[in-house]
C-alpha cells in the first residue's frame, strides 16, 4: 500500500547565522554547536538537567559521551525554553511513540538531537522532525554493510560517487533522519527507507503513516554530514543557526542560578 512518498534533496550550501533569540517562530530550524564550544558551558548545563538525564549521562563510559549527551540535552532545554517561555530546568519529558522524547505539555513543538565527534546538533518544528548527524570514520569498513543497508540502486549509486565513503553517509544519515522523525525504527530493512535525491513511494508501514515527508542533507562541518526529516513538503526550507556564548550572554536569566551572571561564573 503506497499511502506515503519521501522526497530526499540536497540543501547544499547551507548558511549557518548566529540565533536570534527573540525569533521562536520558525517552522524548521536546526542548531548547532562545537562540543568545544558547549565544554565552556558545562556546568550550567548540568545544572538544567533532571536527575534522571544526569543518571543517563553517567552511564556513558566515555568522558565525551558524557559531555555530548548533557551538552546536547541542556541545550536543548536552553532552546525550548525560549520556544515555550519556561525555564528551562522545569521542562518535563516523557516518553512518546516508540520511545521517541518529547514534552510533557503539548506546545506544538517537535524536536529531534543527535551528537557526533566534536558536534551537537538539535532540530526544532511545528511537525514531526528527525535529525542525524554521523562523523565520517575513515577506518570504518562501510562497503561490508552495503548489501544489508542499501537498496541495489542506492549501491549503484555510491560506485559512481567521487567520494564513495562520504556518499554512503550522506545516504544513511538521511535514512536514520527519516525514522527518527516517523519515530518508526530502521528495523530489519533499512535498505528500504528512500535515500536517493528525488520523491519516493513507500509503504505506509515505513512511516507508520499516510502523508509526505522530506529529507534533505547539509554539512555540519568538514567530515560532519547531516541530513533533516520532516513532515510535510519541501517547500518548508530549514533555517541553520550556531549557537555560542552569547545563547547564555543574552538570557542568563534561562539558568537556574539567577543570582549569578554568566561572565562571573566563566
Amino acid at each position: 500500500m503506497y499511502a506515503a512518498s519521501v522526497t530526499c534533496i540536497d540543501l547544499q550550501p547551507v548558511t549557518w547565522q548566529v540565533w536570534p533569540t527573540d525569533s521562536v517562530t520558525d517552522e524548521l530550524a536546526v542548531f548547532r554547536m562545537a562540543l568545544s564550544e558547549g565544554a565552556k558551558f558545562m556546568p550550567y548545563l548540568r545544572k538544567l538537567l533532571s536527575p534522571d538525564e544526569i543518571g543517563r549521562a553517567a552511564r556513558y563510559r566515555r568522558p565525551d559521551d558524557q559531555l555530548r549527551f548533557s551538552g546536547t540535552r541542556g541545550l536543548l532545554r536552553v532552546l525550548l525554553g525560549h520556544y515555550t517561555h519556561q525555564p528551562p530546568d522545569r521542562l518535563e519529558f516523557v516518553v512518546g511513540v516508540s520511545g521517541k522524547p518529547t514534552l510533557k505539555e503539548n506546545v506544538g513543538w517537535h524536536f529531534n538531537v543527535s551528537h557526533s565527534g566534536n558536534w551537537l546538533l538539535i532540530a526544532i518544528a511545528k511537525t514531526p522532525v528527525g535529525v542525524d548527524l554521523e562523523q565520517v570514520n575513515p577506518d570504518f569498513p562501510f562497503r561490508d554493510v552495503l548489501p544489508v543497508s542499501l537498496s541495489p540502486d542506492e549501491q549503484w549509486h555510491i560506485d559512481g560517487c567521487p567520494d564513495a565513503r562520504l556518499c554512503f553517509y550522506q545516504l544513511w544519515t538521511r535514512k536514520e533522519a527519516l525514522v527518527k522523525a516517523t519515530a518508526n525504527g530502521l528495523g530489519d530493512a533499512p535498505d528500504r527507507i528512500p535515500s536517493l535525491p528525488g520523491t519516493h513511494p513507500i509503504e505506509t508501514l515505513l512511516p507508520g503513516r499516510e502523508g509526505h515527508w522530506t529529507v534533505g542533507s547539509f554539512t555540519v562541518a568538514g567530515g560532519y554530514p547531516a541530513a533533516v526529516a520532516h513532515e510535510g513538503d519541501s517547500l518548508v526550507m530549514p533555517l541553520f543557526y550556531t549557537l555560542d556564548s552569547s545563547l547564555f550572554e543574552l538570557t542568563p536569566a534561562l539558568l537556574p542560578d539567577r543570582r549569578n551572571s554568566v561572565s562571573g561564573m566563566v
